[in-house]
């Protein structure tokens, strides 16, 4: 009975390693490794829970669970190699023929009949039907994984694998055949199983970036509290029904012992913060170091927090050089890929400009920026101080610009009220004016020369009420007559627009033409849109030499949003003057009104979407507008 201890403590480790990779569980491979660590962790638990209550490892009531386990195990494991390393998933379509397959190989091992040392047809058939072509599989796939990985570690894994299954195959099929099932299994259950937990869950830890040191003090932790749960918990209730006699009581005793070991877990849970702070950190002298800069707080304001989190971060990697990186810096093929939530890391991603580049989310999930770090130590208590300091950066950035938000609108309501009043009052005396002009031209008979003078006056007063209209158009609030609109449409009707216009000023306009622009729709007001881009045209077209060519490209961004650009080869933009253009009243150009642009961010913004600039002195700019797509 004493051997049931053994299988007890291997499924304590087990569910351990199950546990640490878990928290990773983002990532395919890591979630199919958990669930089939944990499968597998169960499966022993319970021979060695009937193995102490004086029942045999091959008995009925633990082979026909364990056949069925190990069904569950081969999909598991299945998934796992497609999936490995950091692969796509397993097609729908294969997995769904695999969960087909699997019913029948569960139908044929839960008809097996009582397990001997002796073979019999039903297990020739189990073996035929599903667990020989299983083992197979697993060595096929697991082949095709290690042609494409060259890592280390990740070889590792797949090699055990081949034991684990090969080693399970060979007891479970030739084991009845010599008389030595129940050894084999004996030998199946504690050596190839605490072999495959140990190596295979400390290859997967150090690829997650943990140390051996650090990754063994917390499994051994944790396995010594899921010990205390199955002894304390599951044994001392299986012991004390022993003495309660058969019947209702017994029955209601059986129910309610179930809540014991959940209750002995939880505790365990809610201890564990307390256990690292006190048992593993003096243990673990990087583990101790990254305890005592994560628990700290940043400071409120946006730039103080964002170096003090590169000096931590630079101080738990030993020296690594860490950058900031705002979002709307980030390389566009990185973006998407970041947003998931996942750190990127150069072994993997040979293209990336950091040898590690950690991810900062912010409210609802939003890229805030990433650091990227180079050099130094980079190992699971770096990723961890790096994760959580992003995240808290992350926070205090979206902060910082809500402030900043509120602060401007306030400031733009204000502004925009005070000149509208202005504005109101000049445009009555401007368009009287301008008729009185009007009428003195048609009835005065002056030469060419004097008559030249009132065109130019009329040509003016027409600026004038030009920029009374845009002034009056910025202090009104954006109203929306949202619909679904073709953006091959939309892109086309601003070129017809203003053709006229730039044919004169000898500038073309070009349309980037893709497969998939004809396809591309946003959700937004037509003409409100349509003034967005002819007013970014028309800028890039003033912005342009003669002969010159303005470029419009359309494309899907991968998080149900569309950019669209303006892209132009003209003088381009003062750095300085970058993260102003967006201001109400600033301009560059003497004939501008500097609300053009302020116009376009806030047009943008009221679609819910967002505008960036890139441009370089003398090279010319590119404006990207990104609008949602329709839900």
């Amino acid at each position: 009975m004493s051997l049931g201890l053994v299988p007890l403590a291997i499924a304590a480790i087990g569910a351990s390693y199950a546990a640490l990779v878990l928290r990773g569980w983002r990532r395919r491979d890591n979630l199919m490794f958990g669930l089939l660590a944990l499968t597998d962790a169960l499966m022993v638990a319970w021979r060695g829970v009937n193995v102490l209550t004086g029942g045999s490892i091959i008995a009925a009531s633990v082979l026909v669970p364990c056949m069925l386990g190990t069904v569950v195990l081969a999909l598991l494991t299945l998934e796992f190699v497609t999936a490995f390393p950091r692969r796509p998933a397993m097609s729908p379509r294969w997995r769904a023929a695999m969960l087909a397959w699997g019913a029948i190989g569960a139908a044929i091992a839960y008809a097996m009949p009582e397990p001997s040392n002796s073979v019999d047809s039903t297990s020739i058939l189990a073996e035929v039907v599903f667990y020989g072509p299983a083992t197979v599989l697993v060595f096929v796939l697991g082949a095709v994984a290690l042609r494409r990985t060259q890592q280390r570690d990740a070889r590792l894994v797949i090699k055990i694998l081949w034991f684990r299954w090969a080693f399970g195959f060979a007891a479970y099929t030739f084991g009845p055949a010599l008389g030595i099932f129940e050894a084999a299994v004996w030998a199946e259950t504690t050596f190839a199983t605490m072999i495959s937990f140990v190596v295979i869950g400390t290859a997967v830890l150090r690829g997650e970036l943990f140390s051996i040191r650090s990754s063994a003090a917390e499994v051994l932790t944790i396995a010594a509290i899921a010990v205390l749960v199955m002894l304390a918990g599951g044994g001392a209730v299986i012991a004390a029904l022993t003495y309660v006699a058969p019947g209702r009581l017994q029955l209601l005793a059986v129910l309610g012992a179930a809540f014991v070991p959940l209750g002995l877990a939880a505790l365990g849970y809610a201890l564990y913060p307390r256990v690292e702070r006190r048992v593993l950190a003096g243990l673990d002298e990087r583990r101790a170091r990254r305890l005592a800069v994560q628990g700290e707080p940043l400071p409120a304001d946006a730039g103080a927090a964002i170096a003090e989190a590169r000096r931590r971060i630079a101080s738990i990697g030993d020296g690594a050089a860490v950058r900031w990186v705002a979002g709307d810096e980030l390389p566009a093929p990185l973006a998407p890929e970041l947003a998931l939530g996942e750190p990127l890391r150069r072994d993997e991603r040979p293209d990336l400009p950091a040898r590690f580049v950690v991810p900062a989310l912010g409210a609802d999930r939003v890229l805030v920026g990433a650091f990227y770090l180079d050099g130094g130590l980079v190992d699971r208590d770096t990723y961890v101080v790096a994760r959580d300091l992003a995240a808290r950066v992350a926070l205090a950035v979206q902060r910082a610009q809500a402030v900043s938000e509120l602060i401007d609108a306030r400031r733009l309501a204000a502004l925009g009220q005070f000149a509208a009043a202005i504005a109101h009052d000049i445009r009555t005396p401007l368009t009287s004016i301008s008729m009185n002009v009007q009428i003195l031209r048609r009835k005065l008979q002056l030469p060419d020369d004097d008559r030249e003078h009132l065109d130019i006056a009329l040509e003016e007063l027409a600026r004038l009420d030009r920029s009374v209209a845009e002034i009056l158009d910025f202090a009104k609030p954006v109203k929306l007559a949202s619909e679904a609109i073709d953006v091959a449409e939309l892109i086309e009707a601003a070129k017809k627009n203003l053709s006229p216009v730039l044919y004169e000023r000898g500038v073309a306009v070009r349309v980037e033409q893709t497969d998939a622009i004809d396809t591309l729709t946003v959700h937004g007001d037509r003409q409100r849109l349509r003034q967005v881009l002819t007013n970014l045209v028309d800028n890039a077209a003033n912005a342009s030499r003669p002969g010159a060519e303005v470029t419009l490209r359309a494309a899907a961004t991968g998080d149900r949003h569309v950019a669209i650009e303006v892209e132009d080869h003209g003088r381009g933009i003062e750095p300085d003057d970058l993260p102003r253009i967006f201001e109400p009243f600033f301009t560059t150009r003497p004939d501008g009104t500097g609300l053009g642009l302020a116009i376009v961010h806030k047009v943008i913004r009221a679609h819910g979407g967002d505008i960036r600039v890139r441009s370089t002195l003398g090279a010319g700019s590119t404006f990207t507008i990104t609008l949602p797509q329709p839900a």
